[in-house]
């Protein structure tokens, strides 16, 4: 395969790598925008209504961890597209259910599908693309976020206001079976590109490890113990547990602080809101960039986000809270800070275990830990607010995001020490503790 034809079919296969992970989106955030409608005519309380939705987290999580140690086992092709065909048909039926104890089940049926794609994508970015283009694609990738997340509330607003609630699962599932379909037919077409990037990926890690095996050094951080010790990834687990908390549990909350504090209409919150995943698409770029131009280090990098973050809330306490559109642009700048500090450590850390063959263990570990952390704070959150109100609730995520500044500063340096001896597969031959 030459040169030119080589970039065209990476370049054809990120777009299949866009359109899969942003196509969950439709699938996944739908029921948040349907769940009054559904409450209303199926006269379900707060309480069983909020259930579905812990129960979609909760098997997400769960799903990314298991996902992530199957993902670097099973091709991401079967992976990914078992996971757009398994989220399709949970929201098809969802959609056709009249038994509702049933909604659970199925929705967190469809929480662990939907966690079948992330950790296989980004094994698949490190395997199947050039070198040189997997910190554009890591980039690019991040932007299926917002786009997924504004595409999701978009359709589903039209079609509700349009057809019902029900109508907005049936075109959520169509889409996604349609669109596994569409990922096996272009896998089938790049299957060429992909058999050739994948010995070229597994003669890369054999000689690496005969050059490690020559020069002395023991093989591969084999153990799961190792992995998280001796590499760094336990900073890496508490600095995404913080992560969680400030990209998607103050998110969840935005509109009901709006709402609540500034007496404005759920309408109008909800509005004002959209500007939060808007402003997020430039996270990634602004992380990426910094990273590669001042830090050269995932750490210190996002030792930045989350200070970014901490002054965004401060200045949300001392000036936010008497402007709404202030306070849209203080949340707008932390949750910015936030996915570009998601990228760092969900796409960027990962991509460095290529030649240890764990990249989706890797992946889907700290999403686990992101989604579960995110999952607590959704109700911490609320709980804090109700009880002490949103200044009190503001203060604690000023602490947050400064505790996983210490967190990020901390892990630095033992991640720059092993980050190299990572990316060739081997291990440090005088292993530190933490």
């Amino acid at each position: 395969m030459n040169k030119r034809s080589g970039d065209r079919s990476a370049t054809v296969l990120f777009a299949f790598f866009w359109f899969a992970y942003s196509a969950t989106y439709i699938g996944r955030l739908n029921y948040s925008a349907c769940m009054p409608a559904i409450m209303a005519e199926l006269h379900l309380s707060k309480a069983f209504a909020g259930a579905v939705g812990t129960g979609f987290l909760a098997f997400y999580a769960v799903g990314q961890l298991l996902n992530g140690l199957i993902g670097d086992k099973i091709s991401p092709k079967y992976m990914i597209g078992a996971g757009l065909f398994g989220a399709g048909t949970a929201n098809l039926f969802m959609g056709f259910n009249t038994f509702v104890p049933l909604m659970p089940v199925i929705w967190c049926f469809n929480g662990y599908c939907s966690a079948m794609l992330w950790s296989p994508l980004i094994r698949a970015i490190s395997e199947w693309l050039p070198q040189h283009r997997q910190t554009r694609a890591g980039v690019g990738i991040a932007s299926t976020i917002p786009a997924g997340t504004i595409a999701s509330y978009l359709s589903s607003a039209l079609i509700l206001r349009l057809a019902g609630w029900r109508a907005v699962f049936l075109f959520s599932g169509g889409f996604l079976i349609l669109a596994s379909a569409v990922w096996a037919a272009g896998m089938a077409g790049l299957r060429k590109y992909i058999a050739a990037a994948c010995a070229q990926s597994e003669a890369d890690r054999n000689a690496r490890r005969e050059q490690a095996a020559a020069a002395g050094r023991k093989e591969t951080l084999r153990s799961a113990l190792k992995l998280f010790v001796g590499s760094g990834l336990a900073f890496a687990a508490f600095g995404i547990l913080f992560n969680g908390v400030l990209k998607d549990g103050v998110t969840l909350w935005v509109p009901a602080f709006l709402k609540e504090y500034f007496g404005v209409s759920p309408a109008f919150a909800s509005v004002l809101s959209v500007a939060l995943p808007v402003a997020s698409v430039f996270g990634a770029y602004l992380s990426v960039g910094l990273n590669k131009r001042f830090f050269d280090n995932e750490f210190t990098t996002s030792a930045v986000m989350f200070l970014i973050s901490a002054v965004s809330f401060t200045l949300l306490i001392l000036l936010g809270v008497k402007n709404i559109y202030a306070a849209v642009l203080m949340i707008a700048a932390s949750s910015t800070a936030m996915l570009g500090l998601n990228t760092m450590f969900l796409t960027f850390i990962p991509l460095y275990f290529k030649q240890l063959g764990k990249s989706a263990t890797v992946t889907g570990f700290l999403n686990a830990c992101s989604n579960a952390a995110s999952s607590v704070s959704s109700v911490t959150i609320g709980v804090l607010a109700a009880r002490g109100g949103w200044n009190a609730t503001i203060l604690s995520w000023v602490c947050i995001a400064a505790a996983g500044l210490l967190i990020c500063v901390a892990g630095r340096k033992r991640w720059a020490e092993n980050r190299g001896l990572i990316s060739r597969g081997i291990e440090e031959e005088n292993p530190q503790t933490v």
